[in-house]
């Protein structure tokens, strides 16, 4: 009974393993089939960006398992963003022809169905806004990183949203 061996076999033996598949799809992980997402808005490159940080976020969230194929799915996401805007904001005092400073506002509409084609969600509109500034006031604001910082708020915002749907 002093063998170490014995004891840290015993342990073992007791504690058991608790070995599960790798493969998620069987257990209580949905499979979801996001859709290319439609840009409608006049935002350049939104829908790509936008679509990238869904994936992103719904992956490190890890409640969901997404797959490309459609028949292997229990839910389909569609993703349409429908609205873009870019209200001043900020006006130099020294100008009072141009803004130096933009609000940019993204609307997105998500919509969830089954795989029978049942909705879950639809159309439920989500909104993220940013702002952007003039580096001088003869040149033009640089959206482009207030948007891919804007897509990555909404594609947590979508993630969060349909994790949280009363189910």
């Amino acid at each position: 009974m002093n063998n170490p061996f014995f004891l840290i076999f015993s342990l073992l033996f007791v504690s058991g393993c608790r070995y599960k598949s790798n493969d998620s799809r069987f257990q209580d992980h949905r499979v979801i089939y996001i859709q290319a997402i439609h840009n409608q808005s006049l935002a350049p490159q939104l829908g790509h960006f936008l679509n990238s940080k869904v994936r992103e976020h719904i992956i490190r969230r890890g409640h969901f398992v997404i797959t490309s194929d459609v028949k292997e799915c229990d839910l389909i996401m569609s993703v349409t963003v429908n609205n873009y805007r870019q209200d001043p904001e900020i006006y130099n005092p020294e100008d009072t022809l141009l803004a130096a400073g933009f609000n940019l506002l993204i609307q997105a509409e998500i919509s969830l169905f089954n795989r029978k084609g049942e909705v879950i969600i639809d159309k439920e509109v989500l909104y993220q806004n940013a702002s952007v500034l003039r580096s001088s006031s003869i040149s033009n604001p640089s959206d482009r990183q207030a948007i891919v910082s804007l897509s990555d708020s909404l594609g947590r915002d979508i993630a969060g949203f349909i994790e949280n749907h009363l189910w």
